[in-house]
C-alpha cells in the first residue's frame, strides 16, 4: 500500500488532520499543473471563461477522486485525462462557436511572453492549426505545447502509441506544408 493510500485512509479515519494532509498533497501534486491545464482548456473550448470553468471542474473532480491517484505516477497526465473526459461533456453543455478563436498569444502569454512583432504569423499558424482534424490538433497540442511524450499522450488519450505517432507526424506534416505554401517558409518548430 502506498504512502498516499495510507494517508488518505488516515484522512477518512482521523478527520481534520487527514484532510489537511490531503489538501497539502493535492496542492503539491496537482495544483502546479493549473497553468498547463488552462492553456490546453483554452485551446479546446476557445473561450477564456469556459476554459476556466473546465479547469475548475477538472480540479474539483481530481480533488474528489484524489484517493485514486497513484503516487509516483504522472499527475499531469492524470489531470489531462480527467480534463479531456470532461471536455466532451463540456462541449455538449455549451454551444461553443466552432470558428471562434483565442489568439495564440493570449493562450500562452502567461507562460511564454510572446513577442508582439509576430502577431500576423501567429494568426496564420492558429488558422492552419484550427483547420487540422481534432485528433491531430489534440495530439499536436499535448506534444508541442504541453511537452508530453508519445507514450504519455497514448496513456492520456487511451489510444495505441502508433496511432499517436502517426497523428503527430501527419499533423506536423500538414502544418508544415500549409505554412510553406502560405508564407513561403518552413517552420523548424514543428
Amino acid at each position: 500500500m502506498s504512502e498516499l493510500e495510507n494517508a488518505l485512509r488516515t484522512c477518512n479515519t482521523f478527520g481534520m488532520a487527514g484532510r489537511e494532509w490531503k489538501r497539502d498533497a493535492f496542492e503539491r501534486e496537482a495544483m502546479p499543473h493549473t497553468p498547463s491545464l488552462l492553456r490546453a482548456a483554452t485551446n479546446i473550448v476557445r473561450d477564456g471563461s469556459a476554459a476556466e470553468d473546465l479547469v475548475q471542474d477538472t480540479l474539483l473532480r481530481a480533488w474528489r477522486f484524489f484517493d485514486r491517484f497513484e503516487q509516483g505516477t504522472n499527475c499531469k497526465a492524470w489531470l489531462f485525462r480527467i480534463m479531456l473526459n470532461l471536455s466532451s461533456q463540456f462541449h455538449r453543455k455549451r454551444a461553443v462557436e466552432v470558428n471562434s478563436s483565442t489568439p495564440l498569444r493570449d493562450a500562452h502569454a502567461a507562460d511564454r511572453g510572446f513577442a508582439q512583432a509576430d502577431v500576423l504569423e501567429q494568426t496564420v499558424v492558429r488558422r492552419i492549426f484550427d483547420a487540422l482534424p481534432n485528433e491531430q490538433k489534440t495530439i499536436l497540442h499535448l506534444a508541442i505545447v504541453d511537452g508530453f511524450t508519445c507514450k504519455e499522450i497514448s496513456e492520456i488519450l487511451t489510444v495505441p502509441i502508433g496511432t499517436v505517432m502517426s497523428r503527430l507526424s501527419r499533423g506536423r506534416a500538414a502544418m508544415r506544408e500549409q505554412l510553406l505554401s502560405e508564407t513561403g517558409r518552413d517552420s523548424d518548430a514543428l
